[in-house]
């Protein structure tokens, strides 16, 4: 039987941790709980990638004064209070990496958790690179060849190196979800927002399976969550496999900011959230891809501007907060993947 906890949170002003139940606890309590799913934002999905000839990048050209940071929020979120009944609830800000192949960085996220008053994170592990080149053909993909991944794999060496990190970041109190397999996006025959419930329960079984044959000190049972490849996938398809694999949320959403989770039947929703660029007209979903993109097209932008990029991103984040924070708390939900884009400005 799989635990039921769900995405672990870092808890900011309090400096404190936890899991996804004190944040369902604050959200069952309230009225906005509901059984239904919000329509998707036009920007539901993340970008489309690059096309094959690249497009020049946009350097972004600091401005001359300071980019403003909230100290209030810009809009009072009546349409989603706070939970009622349990007081004010803390600020949750829940922190996730989709992929989770580097070890290098791996290995650097573990130590800025650490760094940060032992902060947890969430790791999407794509399935795949639990499994060296060598033996691809495991892996039967629905819809596709075996040992097909558009993600590729990894050589026997890495993936040991990988089973290592996994292995520590468990027991460091890290959270393991899925991303799944092989990462099949829109854009070609076979992509998973095609694939029905029976698609869907052959890949989470493949991932179990993968998982499994790892012997990690963590097995099937410990992962209750995950997020689906390019936030893709038709719910009405997805969420019955979930549901029979005993998770207990799903990440691959999106939602305006100042939305508190919601739970449909027995699987929580924790959407990323569309959010004011900082010193723009302009909002992106709460994910480094679609900062990056944003900011410089999907293409690495000129050295000159790395700084730039960081200190937007940065008080784009910091504004979300602050208005979450001094507005209904609902939790601001971050999405990262083992990306080094812009020099590393995300």
């Amino acid at each position: 039987m799989r635990r039921h906890y769900g995405l672990l949170v870092a808890l900011v002003v309090l400096t404190a941790c936890t899991g996804t139940h004190a944040v369902a606890k604050a959200a069952e309590a309230s009225k906005s709980v509901t059984a239904s799913v919000s329509a998707p934002l036009p920007s539901a999905a993340a970008p489309a990638p690059a096309p094959a000839t690249p497009v020049a990048a946009v350097p972004l050209q600091p401005s001359p004064e300071p980019i403003p940071r909230a100290t209030a929020p810009s809009h009072a979120p009546d349409s989603n209070p706070e939970p009622p009944g349990i007081g004010r609830p803390p600020q949750f800000v829940v922190i996730s990496f989709d992929g989770a192949g580097s070890t290098s960085l791996f290995q650097h996220w573990r130590d800025a958790a650490a760094a940060a008053n032992h902060a947890h994170f969430t790791f999407f592990l794509s399935g795949v690179y639990l499994l060296p080149k060598g033996e691809r053909v495991r892996y039967h993909p629905p819809h596709h060849n075996p040992g097909r991944s558009d993600i590729g794999f990894f050589d026997a060496g890495h993936v040991a190196r990988l089973h290592d990190q996994l292995s520590a970041a468990y027991r460091e109190g890290h959270e393991i979800g899925t991303h799944f397999n092989g990462h099949f996006c829109a854009g070609r025959p076979g992509s998973i927002g095609t694939w029905t419930t029976a698609d869907w329960n052959a890949e989470m079984d493949q991932f179990d399976s993968f998982l499994t044959d790892a012997k990690l000190p963590f097995g099937p049972a410990e992962v209750v969550g995950g997020r689906t490849p390019c936030l893709q996938g038709r719910p009405d398809q997805l969420f019955p496999a979930l549901t029979a694999h005993g998770f207990r949320y799903d990440a691959s959403g999106t939602s305006a900011a100042g939305k508190w989770p919601v739970r449909r039947g027995n699987l929580w929703e924790f959407p990323l959230q569309s959010l004011p660029i900082a010193g723009t007209t302009k909002t992106a979903l709460s994910m480094d891809y679609n900062m990056y993109f944003s900011q410089s097209r999907g293409v690495d932008g000129p050295r000159a501007s790395v700084a730039a990029y960081t200190e937007q991103a940065l008080a784009t984040y910091e504004n979300a907060f602050q208005r979450s924070y001094v507005g209904n708390r609902a939790p601001l939900l971050l999405g990262n993947h083992f990306e080094r884009w812009n020099g590393g400005a995300y």
